[in-house]
């Protein structure tokens, strides 16, 4: 065999192998983002970039923390957001089937705690949308469970 054939069956395997890759991909069931309602979420980002702002400007910050004994992930907030309103949400980027959402609810210690066993172990992205006084804010913050 010479130099030449080894060129043309290296191509021939090379072909061959792009050709099964693109088939694999083609056959993917679960290609998802992670919401269903991503690019209308992107129009709208200014939006979550000034409310991400407001949370700088409070006196102290919102502190999203997991125990991993007590299983529960505590939200603590400063004085000044007693009485808001709003959402928690845990985000699975692996997975959006297991999206877990839940009302705000912070009590007279201006902490929140979730009990996260029923949750699956590893990244979640915990997002924290309230409204106090007429003003919105917005925290983001990833957690390993």
């Amino acid at each position: 065999m010479n130099f030449g054939h080894k060129i043309g069956i290296f191509y021939g395997l090379f072909v061959v192998f792009m050709i099964t890759m693109v088939v694999l991909c083609v056959q993917q069931k679960d290609i998802s983002l992670v919401s269903n309602d991503y690019y209308k979420k992107e129009i709208a980002y200014q939006d979550e970039i000034i409310k991400q702002r407001n949370v700088a400007q409070l006196a102290a910050p919102v502190v999203i923390s997991y125990t991993g004994e007590k299983q529960q992930v505590s939200i603590s907030f400063p004085e000044e957001l007693k009485g808001a309103t709003g959402t928690v949400q845990f985000y699975r980027p692996s997975d959006a089937k297991k999206d877990y959402s839940l009302a705000l609810s912070i009590n007279e210690n201006t902490v929140q705690s979730i009990p996260v066993n029923q949750l699956a172990k590893g990244l979640w992205v915990v997002k924290l949308e309230w409204q106090k006084a007429g003003k919105a804010y917005l925290k983001e913050e990833k957690i390993v469970l």
